[in-house]
């Protein structure tokens, strides 16, 4: 089957081979009229536009590279589609990296990124320190930050962790808890620090309350048996605020192990919204993150900067309180 030129396509346009060129490149000169007539005749024809040669004209790839830490993570993979779908309706493609919270591997996976001629990065850095090495990297690359880590000049786009926290702790405390343990996140996580801020916040505007904080592990083996070993203490918390649902799903399962009832006897929030937290048997009280407005908003604005805005943009988004199952008054147990 013969090749579909450039030519053919002037051809049934009806107008010059430079015409067809400058209307697919969507050069202001052409009409809008005249670009219908030359992408309804590529689409009779079956022309698919070299992408990769144009690009080459334009000093563009029409491609964003996407950086996150662990893509398999059901909260990075809901930004990721949301990502990848609001790239696609504004003609661009998404490469996808994950680092594996590894910043060498971080690295490594940005630096193949910019090999690709990618035109702007969104991304997710491991903690605050990886993330001043990688805006070294990226100096002369538009580029959106997801989440907390990073340094005040960038643009980025973030739900108010601290918010979100300190409302799902009021509503612990509103149930009668008093003694309440944040568990899981690391040390370096600015985000982290920000939903501990939060935390902290509203334990400390109430009388009488006992506020404990337990960091993860460095595998997840040992945040498991640190999460057996503490179900297992005499001196139970009222409640326990996962800093992640991933975490509360650790201690869903170790307290289904342990033989401890939720939220019986323990009361449960997480932070996320995970796609699954809503199923019957998990039925989890969490802090939503509304992953597709996150992606959504960061194609949004890396696009701005490719189209040459120099104009630093912070988009603090609003999370909810999910409501459901796993979080009961402590005056009826």
């Amino acid at each position: 089957m013969k090749r579909v030129t450039l030519k053919d396509v002037a051809a049934r346009a009806g107008v010059s081979f430079s015409t067809v060129s400058r209307a697919l490149n969507d050069r202001p000169e052409i009409s809008a009229q005249t670009k219908a007539q030359v992408n309804a005749a590529c689409k009779e024809l079956g022309y698919i536009p070299n992408i990769a040669a144009r690009g080459l004209v334009r000093r563009e790839t029409r491609t964003i590279g996407l950086l996150v830490p662990d893509i398999s993570n059901d909260y990075f993979a809901g930004v990721a589609l949301a990502v990848e779908e609001t790239a696609r309706e504004n003609g661009y493609r998404v490469l996808v990296c994950s680092s594996l919270r590894d910043p060498v591997r971080e690295s490594e996976a940005l630096d193949g990124l910019l090999s690709q001629q990618v035109d702007g990065v969104i991304l997710a850095p491991v903690s605050v320190t990886s993330a001043r090495q990688l805006e070294q990297m990226l100096q002369s690359v538009p580029h959106i930050y997801l989440g907390n880590n990073h340094s005040d000049t960038c643009s980025y786009v973030v739900v108010d962790n601290k918010r979100g926290a300190y409302e799902a702790t009021r509503y612990l405390l509103c149930l009668g808890h008093r003694n309440i343990l944040f568990l899981g996140g690391h040390t370096d996580s600015l985000t982290r620090q920000y939903r501990v801020r939060g935390f902290r916040k509203a334990m400390e505007e109430t009388a009488d309350t006992k506020a404990q904080e337990l960091v993860e592990c460095n595998s997840a083996q040992q945040t498991d048996r640190m999460i057996e070993h503490l179900l297992r203490e005499k001196d139970l918390p009222d409640a326990i605020f996962a800093y992640s649902d991933r975490i509360a799903l650790r201690v869903l399962q170790a307290a289904d192990e342990c033989g401890i009832a939720i939220p019986d006897q323990l009361s449960l929030m997480g932070f996320d919204n995970i796609s699954y937290a809503d199923l019957p048997r998990i039925n989890l009280t969490t802090v939503s993150q509304h992953k597709g407005r996150i992606g959504h908003t960061a194609v949004l604005r890396l696009l701005a900067q490719i189209g040459g805005s120099t104009e630093q943009t912070v988009d603090v988004l609003k999370p909810e309180l999910m409501i459901r199952g796993t979080c009961r008054a402590r005056s009826v147990r």
